[in-house]
């Protein structure tokens, strides 16, 4: 009982975060959003600069302009959005879970946002 009140609990802090993204604009410094220090320090974006606008602008279905922003958070939201949903129905889409939080699964992702990360600063 204690889990499933977790997950709900969850649902609702998800449901502040995007509302917060949603009426408020990271494009504006004036409101409380998280810079980069990795940016700040090296002048260089790390995988996850831009994830907050790219969020911003999916939100409001400016799908291209989230994806200049950071397409990482593009193929990320639909990927973590499965797995939150998976958790729910763990009996009924168990391979496929275990697919998306396997090992190497993990491994292949981290090796991408590196990647990523890299290649976006060239």
């Amino acid at each position: 009982m204690y889990k499933g009140k977790k997950k709900w609990i969850f649902v609702v802090i998800i449901l502040l975060i995007t509302g917060y993204y949603f009426f408020l604009n990271p494009y504006k410094q004036e409101y409380f959003f998280i810079s980069c220090p990795f940016y700040k320090i090296t002048g260089y974006q790390c995988s996850g600069c831009g994830s907050q606008r790219a969020f911003h602008e999916i939100l409001h279905l400016n799908f291209r302009e989230a994806f200049h922003q950071n397409a990482l958070v593009v193929f990320g939201i639909p990927y973590f959005s499965l797995i939150f949903f998976t958790s729910f129905f763990q009996e009924k889409f168990a391979k496929l879970r275990q697919l998306l939080i396997g090992k190497k699964t993990i491994l292949i992702l981290f090796v991408i946002v590196i990647l990523f990360g890299i290649f976006r600063n060239l």
